[in-house]
Parts: structure tokens; C-alpha cells; sequence
């Protein structure tokens, strides 16, 4: 071994414990960052060639950082809705750009989930990422297309909703020994399509021993009559159906034909009071967006204040054969590299995808005080190879100065 391969030696190790220096410190300033994938360094010995002797001659250190993109982080509860933690495996797919495609820029990968919406209602992360996941059809419906099929998650899309009336149910009982000609009037509140509240009226009128003429009719400003049949009650003092001729859907020509099933088969005639027990119309009037609720298998839900909710997006986590392969971006953000293997969007907790967890973030997989010991096994093993230079040195002068 000359003294240039010892020098060699030593400098190599300085540079192999410069490298674990490096994943250290870097792991050390994102011990708080949210999503962040600790660092390890791998070293592996450098062999130069067999010597003459049968030993060999040795060639010093290497080192290579590899970040575990794998592992999992700790769960930390949080007060907002829309912080995001993946318990299991996936990733958040995100884009720098609100408006960008696959096709114009690349789309990213992360588990820092610490997302809240913006002034127009898109959802971005603390990195400046925005959130992407597939629409959800106003049937509930959804479709994950692959990258193309994902967009940018935006809760105002849908700033107010409202439920037009749907069933009308009266029950009760009607008094069998009302005089002929004896009318009884029911008022309701519905709601049509835009979430307008309008009047109906349900009227009665005795017209036989066990027959009565009915109409349901609007009384505001609009008026129109919607429906006009008989009622007819049976011995047993139910509705005869077969002989009735009041209709069991409302048709309001007012409302763009909106469709009212009218349920009054619980209605009975018998001789006491009349009383209406139950006198209810669905629907509601539009509501205003009051928050969003994500639940563990990734449906984004937006709800207002009238008490209703709707579906708007179905987040799909970012599977790969070996995560571990991905890119490293910035900002706890992945890129797509052969080594990770092939794509696969998943529904959350279907297939390999694990659960979403909200109102939580996953925090740095960094363990301080293992940073720390690895820290100072570090710093002395540096130390120590720069002594091998300067004892290489040392004998270089002894030799030469022996020499002269």
C-alpha cells in the first residue's frame, strides 16, 4: 500500500462521513415538517485489488443517502377539517399549478397533507401544493381516469344547495261524524327546485257517510291547483284505495313539473276528532357552504347550512411497487422514477391504499434523539479519518526527511 493510497483512504472516509453528515443535518431540520421522510446513509467499502500476498488492498468507503419514503409517520390530531394524514400506504396527488395537466407539467407525490382552502375555494398545502382528486356527480357517481382524471379540489365549486320537496306524508284521523259539507284545510311549505319556500294547502271536503272531495292547491302568489280527486274510506276506517281518485303524486307545472309524492295512507276515519298527527314536507331551502367533512375512504363532502350535504370529490391515493424508488422533490414532494415501478390510483382502504384520516397530519419520521447518537458516531468517525491523513502525513515527512 503506498502512502498516496492511505491518503486516498482517508479522504474517502472524510467524504462517506461528510455524506451521513449531510442526511443527518437535513434530517435533523425537518424533525417538524409535516409528511417528511427521514434520510439513511448506506456505506459500503471500496476494494481496489487482491494483493500479491492473498490479502487485499483496501480502496476505503462509500457512502450513498437513501431516504425511506416507506415508512410510516405518527398520526398528530389536528383542529382543521381539511389536514390530511394517510395511515398506511398512498400518496396525495398534488400540483404546483391550480389549472395544470399531466401533459403540461408534471404531477407530484406526498404525504404532507396539511391542506386549507383558499380565497376560491381551491384546497392547498402549507408547500404551496394543490390537492387532486376526482368529481363526484351530482348521482354520486365518479370515474378515476388515471392522472388525467383527477382535478384540482375546489369546496366552493358548489357555493349553495337546496332540496325540492319530494313527499308530502299527512296521517291522522278524520272525524267520521263530521256533518255533511264539513271542510277541514291542512297548510304545508315546500320547496321547489331553486329552494323557494311556497304554500300549499291540503283541503277536505265531506261529501258522503264515508267520502270526502280533496284538492291540494298553492296559496301564495302563484296559485294553482295541483290535484283534485275523492277520498274514500273503507269499514275498517282506512282509505279504499281502489275506489279513490285523489291522486298519489302532485304534478306542479309551476315548478318545471316538479313531482310531489303525496303519502296519506295512514290517514283514518273514525269517530273522534280531527287531528293531524304527522303533517311534513321534505325539502329545504338553499343553504349556503358551511365547511367541508372527508371521511376515512376519501369522499370529500361539502355541507351548508340548511343541513344538507353533497359529494364533490373521491380522493385517490398514489400506489407504487417500491415507493422507495420515487424521486425526491421539494417540499416533502416525490416524482415519478422507474425504480418506483408502475402507478396504480387507488380508492382509499380498497386494494393496498390505506385510510385517510382527517383533522390529523402524519409527522416527520424523524427520531431526534437517534439523529443525535448517529450525529455524534458521525462527527468522530470524520474525525478520525482526517487523523488518518494527518498520520499519513506525518510518516510522508519521516520518510522523506530520512531520506535527505
Amino acid at each position: 500500500m503506498s502512502f498516496s493510497g492511505v491518503f486516498a483512504i482517508g479522504l474517502s472516509g472524510i467524504n462517506a462521513f461528510a455524506t451521513g453528515l449531510e442526511a443527518v443535518s437535513n434530517n435533523i431540520a425537518n424533525t417538524q415538517t409535516a409528511g417528511f421522510k427521514r434520510a439513511r446513509t448506506d456505506f459500503s467499502d471500496l476494494v481496489t485489488n487482491a494483493s500479491s500476498g492473498g490479502g487485499i488492498s483496501g480502496g476505503g468507503a462509500s457512502a450513498v443517502n437513501r431516504q425511506l419514503i416507506s415508512e410510516q409517520g405518527a398520526i398528530a390530531r389536528t383542529n382543521s377539517a381539511t389536514d390530511l394524514a394517510v395511515s398506511g400506504d398512498g400518496f396525495f396527488v398534488v400540483s404546483e399549478n391550480a389549472n395544470g395537466s399531466p401533459a403540461n407539467e408534471p404531477f407530484l407525490f406526498t404525504r404532507s397533507g396539511g391542506f386549507a382552502a383558499q380565497a376560491d375555494g381551491t384546497l392547498m398545502n402549507d408547500a404551496g401544493f394543490f390537492l387532486r382528486a376526482a368529481p363526484v356527480a351530482a348521482d354520486g357517481s365518479f370515474a378515476i381516469g388515471g392522472l388525467n382524471g383527477l382535478e384540482t379540489v375546489d369546496i366552493d365549486n358548489l357555493p349553495s344547495l337546496a332540496a325540492p320537496t319530494s313527499t308530502i306524508t299527512l296521517a291522522g284521523n278524520i272525524d267520521a261524524n263530521a256533518p255533511i259539507g264539513a271542510s277541514i284545510t291542512q297548510n304545508l311549505q315546500v320547496f321547489d327546485a331553486a329552494g323557494a319556500a311556497r304554500q300549499l294547502a291540503f283541503s277536505m271536503t265531506k261529501t258522503g257517510a264515508s267520502q270526502w272531495s280533496g284538492d291540494a292547491s298553492f296559496t301564495d302568489g302563484a296559485q294553482e291547483t295541483v290535484a283534485t280527486g275523492s277520498l274514500v274510506f273503507g269499514a275498517n276506517g282506512l282509505i279504499d284505495q281502489a275506489a279513490s281518485s285523489f291522486p298519489s303524486t302532485l304534478t306542479i307545472a309551476a315548478n318545471a313539473g316538479q313531482a310531489i309524492d303525496l303519502n296519506i295512507t295512514s290517514l283514518s276515519h273514525a269517530a273522534r276528532a280531527t287531528q293531524f298527527t304527522t303533517a311534513t314536507a321534505d325539502g329545504a331551502a338553499s343553504g349556503s357552504l358551511t365547511g367541508v367533512e372527508i371521511t376515512e375512504g376519501g369522499r370529500i363532502a361539502a355541507l351548508f347550512s340548511n343541513g344538507l350535504s353533497r359529494d364533490i370529490y373521491q380522493i385517490a391515493l398514489a400506489n407504487f411497487v417500491n415507493a422507495d424508488g420515487l424521486d425526491d422533490g421539494a417540499s416533502s414532494t416525490f416524482s415519478l422514477n422507474p425504480d418506483a415501478g408502475d402507478l396504480s390510483l387507488e380508492i382509499p382502504q380498497t386494494g393496498r391504499a390505506g385510510t385517510i384520516e382527517s383533522a390529523a397530519l402524519e409527522i416527520s419520521t424523524v427520531d431526534i434523539g437517534q439523529e443525535f447518537s448517529t450525529l455524534i458516531e458521525t462527527q468522530r468517525a470524520y474525525s478520525a479519518n482526517t487523523r488518518v491523513i494527518t498520520v499519513a502525513d506525518e510518516l510522508w515527512r519521516t520518510l522523506t526527511q530520512t531520506a535527505a
